[in-house]
């Protein structure tokens, strides 16, 4: 009877869960709105497998929307089907579920628990599953090493006697060197700051090496500090990442600081060496916006003029000539454009009154590769909002 009774409440939940499902995605549609992207000028093979995620807002609609050349499809929020159609996160790991889903069974997919390599996935579940961490008691990391050639897989987990007290733990990245398993992690201390914490993990030995602490945020009544840390987000596994710890007195309304130092070093994953960063005073104030790609450090700098983007060449240690694009529309807090760089390549977008311009640069010529535009395909309404967040490569 027990029994019985389970499945008629699983039954009810399917019902009523596929049910919220069709009604949203009923109102969606008849709210619908869609754009696409438009070709200017340039060569249209260049947007021929890029979609963009994007934020629309319009009164009390609020949706999130994928657009490409060919339209735009709503993604319903706070929908459990939804979120387990959602094709960004499809996109990301779809290769490896297809390929190894044995391996991939049971894991949390996040992008910051895998790195991958010519010969190697491996993933680490962040420490104690990413529950309170007491300072005495053990802390325990699981780790799953996947040899792609031979489609052997190894699981284990080492622990360690926890030296102090976190809220939680979250890995950052992960990387092979020399037999050893490296796993870069934030901790967050019970008793207020943060720390940039590194995990030495010896792969044939199963056997926890160190544990060190890289950089520490702490503050005080007087002087406040903030750990901020840069890497390459479009890798699973990152040869380089930034981080800076910055000491200032006051912040103010509008996100600025009485900044009194900045310390910003590069570590290399590769030989696990750092090095103090020093960046050219003009650019200090867009930190913040600081990017890797590869072997290269990027600062964009907006002004009055446009983009100025610099780089930062790792292995010569040079900056490099700076690029300068220009736009159309000033640049101030609510009109920011979007701006995302990959595969050699700058993708700019920015909005002008209710257009949408969007523009692909070489990396490295600043030559312009395309022009078009983000436009509204149904519906007269031009009282709303379009916020780019993120462009993917997509294979259809």
């Amino acid at each position: 009877m027990k029994k019985y009774w389970k499945m008629v409440v699983i039954f009810f939940v399917i019902v009523i869960t596929v049910g919220v499902y069709y009604m949203q995605l009923a109102v969606a549609s008849k709210n619908d709105v869609s754009f696409k992207i438009e070709t200017i000028s340039g060569d249209k093979e260049e947007i021929e497998n890029l979609m963009f995620q994007a934020n629309y807002q319009s009164g009390d609609s609020d949706r999130r929307l994928y657009i490409t050349k060919d339209g735009s499809t709503p993604q319903i929020r706070h929908s459990i089907i939804a979120k387990l159609k959602d094709p960004f996160q499809t996109l990301m790991f779809q290769n490896y579920i297809e390929e190894h889903r044995n391996f991939m069974r049971g894991k949390v997919l996040f992008p910051s628990n895998f790195s991958e390599n010519e010969t190697h996935i491996i993933y680490a579940a962040p420490p104690n599953n990413g529950q309170k961490v007491i300072q005495g008691n053990l802390l325990t990391l699981k780790i799953d090493l996947l040899d792609k050639k031979k489609n052997d897989s190894l699981s284990f987990e080492v622990s360690t006697t926890a030296q102090a007290s976190y809220n939680f733990i979250v890995v950052n990245n992960i990387y092979k060197e020399n037999g050893e398993i490296k796993i870069l992690a934030t901790g967050a201390p019970i008793n207020g700051g943060e720390e940039l914490l590194l995990y030495s993990v010896d792969i044939n030995n199963k056997k926890l090496l160190s544990v060190s602490i890289l950089a520490k945020e702490e503050s005080d009544k007087e002087i406040k500090s903030s750990l901020s840390i840069f890497k390459d987000n479009s890798k699973y596994q990152n040869d380089y990442f930034v981080y800076m710890i910055e000491k200032y007195k006051d912040q103010y309304e509008d996100g600025g600081r009485n900044t009194i130092s900045r310390q910003i070093s590069l570590y290399n994953n590769k030989n696990s060496a750092q090095e103090e960063l020093t960046i050219p005073e003009e650019m200090t104030p867009d930190l913040y916006r600081l990017m890797l790609r590869e072997g290269d450090i990027f600062i964009p700098l907006y002004s009055s003029d446009g983009l100025q983007l610099t780089r930062y060449n790792i292995e010569k240690k040079q900056w490099e000539k700076p690029l300068h694009f220009n736009l159309v529309s000033p640049v101030n807090d609510e009109r920011e454009p979007f701006l995302q760089i990959a595969n050699g390549k700058v993708y700019l977008a920015e909005s002008v009154s209710n257009e949408h311009l969007f523009f692909i640069y070489d990396l490295y010529t600043g030559e312009s590769l395309y022009e078009g535009k983000i436009i509204k395909e149904n519906g007269e309404n031009t009282d709303y909002t379009l916020h780019f967040e993120l462009l993917n490569e997509i294979n259809y």
